[in-house]
């Protein structure tokens, strides 16, 4: 039973990041779009969240299962990852979803200046400026970064 514990939870990671790849790609995306009205449209093709969600809980439940299966809450490495996932989590929550919201009121001043609307002057290059902000990167290096940190402390579990 421990093996099919642990097959969901790696099948339910594996799910977890094609789907949350959408997202990612996204981001990448929008970062090299510099027509405004043409970013807008990026927010159609985003799906929700609630799928990322329902994934998230079965990495979660599965792996607190398997844990519990094979006497792991004992060790160090497990604490270790949770509390990574945990920070990681927030971290997307913060800054990735921030990304979005930075960008799209950006791309709608710019485009507002662009259709009559005196708004700010600066409507582009303030666009320019959310688009390019380090969000992308930053979010980018601690979701590889942090998911490869935990992979190893579940693969050798040094401690």
């Amino acid at each position: 039973m421990y093996q099919w514990v642990v097959f969901v939870h790696v099948a339910s990671i594996l799910g977890f990041m094609l789907a949350h790849g959408i997202h990612m790609t996204s981001m990448w995306a929008m970062r090299g779009e510099p027509d405004p009205e043409r970013m807008l449209t990026f927010f159609n093709d985003v799906p929700s969240t609630t799928g990322l969600r329902v994934l998230l809980a079965v990495v979660v439940l599965s792996g607190a299962l398997a844990g519990f299966m094979g006497s792991w809450w004992d060790q160090g490495w497990i604490w270790v990852s949770l509390a990574l996932l945990l920070f990681i989590g927030i971290f997307m929550w913060l800054f990735g979803g921030g990304y979005y919201g930075l960008v799209q009121q950006a791309a709608e001043a710019a485009v507002a200046a662009r259709t009559g609307d005196p708004g700010d002057p600066g409507a582009q290059a303030a666009y320019d400026l959310a688009r390019r902000s380090w969000h992308t990167i930053g979010v980018s290096a601690v979701g590889v970064g942090g998911l490869a940190l935990i992979l190893w402390l579940m693969m050798f579990k040094p401690f």
